[in-house]
């Protein structure tokens, strides 16, 4: 008995196509529950493919996440009487962990492509930034707030833009690593 899986594949980083081809070689004994051992065990070799759900749900998922996680950091450095500037280098160190997870975890588990990687993480983070920066204007009434609703943003997006890009560079090491 053959299981046999051709794939077709282009490296993007030398233009070149190649194919993948998966074989295996199973003696047939007659036995109904060996072959079906074997046929899910062949299963569990095949590649895995980009996750299947909604980038739209993924955003707006992450968005909740980092509002919420941010307002209660501000809570927290509050309640512990730290400076506003402790709690503003804690909630950027806080928000560069967020954005180093979820680009792993999308990039390298779930298998995002890079155009719904970087969509999903500038729409998640910019608006929890701008809704994260409304509230601090509403709470905290300093003009170092109103500064950060204009500078926050665009520092949010180098920092999704340079990572997002070390990340996609990691991952395609990777694959050809793999392959």
């Amino acid at each position: 008995m053959l299981f046999k899986k051709n794939k077709y594949s282009k490296n993007e980083a030398t233009g070149l196509e190649y194919q993948e081809s998966t074989e295996i070689w199973v003696a047939d004994f007659g036995s109904h529950e060996l072959e079906e051992e074997l046929r899910r065990e062949v299963l569990k070799l095949k590649p895995k493919g980009e996750a299947g759900f909604s980038w739209v749900f993924v955003s707006v998922v992450l968005l909740i996440f980092i509002v919420v996680t941010e307002l209660l950091l501000r809570q927290l450095g509050l309640k512990m009487y730290w400076s506003e500037t402790n709690i503003f280098w804690a909630t950027w160190i806080w928000r560069l962990v967020v954005v180093v997870a979820w680009l792993v975890l999308a990039r390298l588990q779930w298998l995002l492509s890079p155009e719904k990687m970087f969509v999903t993480t500038i729409i998640s983070f910019l608006a929890a930034i701008i809704i994260s920066g409304v509230v601090k204007i509403i709470y905290v009434h300093s003009v170092w707030a109103w500064l950060n609703l204009l500078v926050e943003p665009i520092w949010m997006l180098i920092f999704i833009g340079l990572l997002g890009t070390l990340i996609i560079k990691f991952s395609n090491k990777r694959k050809l690593i793999k392959n």
